[in-house]
């Protein structure tokens, strides 16, 4: 058949991505050039086409007529790009079957053949599950015998039916278990599918389509959720590679499949476009915690979990106590007036921070010059803070920054006071809570396209149970409907439930992080979190659990530990919605 250029590519596009019959499908690319409407080609293709112009520009594709071969369930982005390479030199098209015995000079394709191969794109998958899980560590073993419907631990394996070319090259052929749905959203719900007295079921999905309301699991310890500092690419297994088959016959065929392919991306996980954001429950480094670093050093406080915090490419630590020159080490535990000595801000460098959550109700404890004093602190260790400021003004305005391409917005605020914490138009404090003004605040990065990802952040009514109070509840999730990504509570001294709203993350209170409080089983717990950000969207959370000791070093649960604790906040979660 013969179609126009445009009416091709959307055909294409239609039709080509995650193709499920057998037949390599094919493109024939005369030499004439068309410009393709961008409109056509979203995201990351559209993005990459620029790239492309410019290689068909320096390369002067002027051959002759060239076959491209696509096979089926090749990466979407990839199809794309590889049509729009091939619908870039002409303006008319002849699209056929490889039924119609149409040599292809270059094929994408699983099947590695030996003859003129190249290996052009990584398909990164990830293992997952239903994020209320415990235990999210796997061996590669584990993996191939869910896939053979050899392991108990899972009752199914979820996959798109579009990706099992990309995972039978990988792990063999599908075995009884695996159970293939036409849509990402199918996957996921198959994985949430609540079934008394069933094992779980295990997921894998293309990396790119991963979604918060998944767990991922590591792989021989390899996480693909992580970044660079946490993850070997190279070791870890569950990555599919398509081979480009060049079967060009003339010099011109060869110069024009080679502007092809260097027009391709090389994967669905590119490193530069992610970035992980750790946040953390209450530091208050006073009383006995302060005791303590006073004695042993400072670099004792966050020797075991510093290095992990440290490891995100962004770690927001939520200070509610600031840092006073003269600050004398009190130890009563009545003592509710605090300060921290100038240098146990090395606990928080030690432990990678990079902006600081000022929604605190204790930063004017000490008159709000000294809260000044504090402000200027951070100021000379080039950390920004949120949530807080000198007045009114700076402490409710977001704090944006860039990572990798993700725009990110940090905002905050303390609806617990006291009066004397909160900012006025001149004087110190943090961001009086208002949920109209917060709502307004977040609708308006969303209109004027500020950031990708916003992170909201409360220091709300403190509450030593599990489940959050009801105005806690109901306020964190309107601050989502009112377009926030993740709404994080930094108030509570014990781990609290979580809930996703509209597919988005509320985690009601993180417990503690650095502080004294050794005088019940839950104070002493808390949770760290590392969100996972790809391409301008938030993928995927993880949940580490601690435990305090010696009144204020935190160190990671032990496998009975951490299940006592997730096993108490899922089960005061709210994961019908």
């Amino acid at each position: 058949m013969i179609l126009g250029g445009v009416g091709l590519l959307l055909w294409l596009l239609l039709n080509l991505p995650h193709a499920t019959d057998s037949n390599t499908r094919t493109v024939l690319a005369s030499d004439n050039a068309i410009q393709t409407a961008d409109t056509v080609v979203t995201n990351n293709a559209a993005q990459a086409m620029t790239a492309l112009s410019a290689t068909v520009a320096s390369d002067a594709l002027t051959a002759a007529p060239v076959v491209l071969g696509l096979a089926a369930g090749l990466p979407t982005d990839l199809v794309t790009l590889a049509s729009s390479a091939a619908l870039s030199q002409t303006d008319l098209l002849t699209v056929a079957l490889a039924s119609d015995k149409v040599d292809p000079a270059v094929t994408l394709q699983f099947a590695y053949t030996g003859q003129a191969n190249e290996a052009v794109y990584t398909y990164t998958f990830a293992a997952a599950t239903r994020f209320d899980t415990i235990e999210t560590a796997l061996t590669w073993q584990e993996v191939k015998d869910a896939w053979l419907g050899k392991n108990a631990r899972f009752s199914a394996v979820a996959v798109l039916t579009d990706t099992l070319p990309a995972l039978t090259q990988v792990l063999g052929k599908a075995g009884s278990a695996v159970v293939s749905y036409a849509t990402q959203p199918e996957v996921v719900e198959a994985a949430w599918a609540d079934v008394p007295e069933v094992a779980p079921v295990l997921v894998l999905l293309p990396f790119d389509l991963l979604e918060p309301r998944l767990a991922v699991f590591s792989i021989d310890g390899q996480t693909p959720v992580e970044n660079a500092n946490k993850f070997a690419a190279d070791t870890y297994p569950l990555v599919a590679t398509v081979y480009a088959q060049d079967l060009s016959k003339t010099p011109a065929e060869q110069m024009t499949v080679q502007a092809l392919l260097k027009a391709l991306p090389a994967g669905n996980r590119d490193p530069g476009r992610l970035t992980v954001v750790a946040m953390t429950g209450v530091t208050a480094m006073v009383r006995l915690t302060a005791e303590q670093m006073d004695e042993r050093g400072v670099d004792w406080l966050a020797e075991v979990v510093g290095p992990e915090l440290a490891s995100a490419d962004i770690t927001a630590i939520s200070n509610e106590v600031p840092f006073v020159p003269d600050c004398e080490t009190n130890t009563s535990m009545d003592n509710l007036t605090f300060c921290s000595k100038p240098e146990y801000m090395a606990a928080l460098t030690d432990s990678g921070v990079d902006i600081i959550g000022l929604t605190g109700n204790h930063q004017n404890d000490y008159g709000r010059e000294d809260a000044v004093t504090s402000l200027d602190i951070y100021d000379e260790a080039k950390l920004p803070v949120y949530g807080g400021g000198r007045n009114k003004e700076e402490a409710f305005a977001p704090f944006y920054m860039e990572h990798n391409g993700n725009r990110l917005a940090f905002l905050g605020a303390n609806s617990y006071g006291p009066q004397f914490a909160w900012a006025t138009d001149t004087q110190p404090g943090s961001a009086q809570f208002d949920l109209n003004i917060m709502s307004a605040t977040i609708r308006n990065i969303g209109q004027l396209d500020r950031a990708d990802i916003i992170l909201a952040e409360l220091q709300y009514q403190e509450s030593y149970d599990v489940v959050p109070l009801f105005d806690q509840r109901q306020n964190f999730n309107a601050l989502i409907r009112a377009g926030a990504d993740i709404v994080t509570g930094v108030q509570s001294h014990v781990p609290q439930a979580m809930e996703f709203t509209e597919g988005k993350l509320v985690l009601y209170g993180l417990g503690n992080l650095f502080f004294d409080q050794m005088w019940s089983q839950t104070t002493r717990e808390g949770m760290i979190v590392k969100h996972t950000i790809y391409d301008h969207r938030h993928i995927s959370t993880q949940v580490f659990t601690t435990l305090l000791y010696d009144y204020g070093q935190p160190r990671w649960a032990t496998p009975e530990e951490r299940e006592s604790i997730l096993k108490r906040v899922y089960g005061a979660s709210y994961w019908q919605n």
